[in-house]
């Protein structure tokens, strides 16, 4: 799943935040560090976790380029957005995440990405809908909003069961052509701060 939409805006160095540590029942969300890499590398290693992102496991490097990219020019600590690691009873289990992004202070990107073990507990959806609720704390962000591969159904059931509603689909570009199914593009999904709010929304 990925929160693709733009460039995502950098907190100045000089302010110095830090990310909160949050959590759900049966997660405990803290921010991702630099010492997290060997753990990134292992989730991105595996062929299954990366199959409608890369259509295979991802290099050393390659999810190192990923995870420089994301701390340093992905999160907007002065907001609170930016990258969370999930761990279940003391194990980690994935990562999710709440971005912004440059020149649209109106809107937050949100993406997950689990290990294998993680999938079909209901973990996706259940640390998302914090990211949604980290997101709209934001008092300028009217909207939140995902993309993922039209042929992962998995993924789209998750956006769906967040209240998201597709709003957008499209071609994927040609690097991306070794994912299965790429040939049905991707969708978009988006959630605005007014249904979010209403009471009749399950965000348990």
């Amino acid at each position: 799943m990925s929160e693709r939409y733009g460039r995502r805006v950098v907190a100045p160095a000089s302010q110095h935040q830090t990310l909160p540590s949050l959590s759900t029942d049966r997660l405990v969300l803290r921010p991702v560090e630099l010492g997290d890499l060997d753990l990134m590398v292992a989730l991105n290693s595996d062929p299954a976790v990366m199959t409608y992102i890369r259509g295979r496991g991802a290099t050393p490097d390659e999810t190192a380029a990923e995870w420089r990219q994301r701390l340093d020019h992905q999160s907007d600590a002065a907001r609170g957005l930016g990258y969370w690691a999930g761990f279940h009873a003391g194990v980690f289990v994935g990562w999710w995440s709440a971005s912004s992004f440059e020149g649209r202070p109106e809107i937050s990107g949100i993406g997950y990405r689990l290990r294998a073990s993680g999938w079909g507990r209901g973990l996706a959806s259940e640390g998302a809908t914090v990211m949604i609720r980290q997101a709209f704390a934001c008092r300028d962000i009217d909207r939140v909003f995902a993309s993922t591969m039209a042929a992962n159904a998995g993924s789209r059931r998750v956006l769906e069961k967040l209240g998201m509603t597709k709003y957008a689909s499209g071609a994927v570009s040609q690097d991306r052509q070794e994912i299965p199914g790429w040939e049905h593009g991707e969708v978009a999904y988006e959630l605005t701060r007014a249904k979010w709010s209403r009471p009749t929304l399950d965000r348990n």
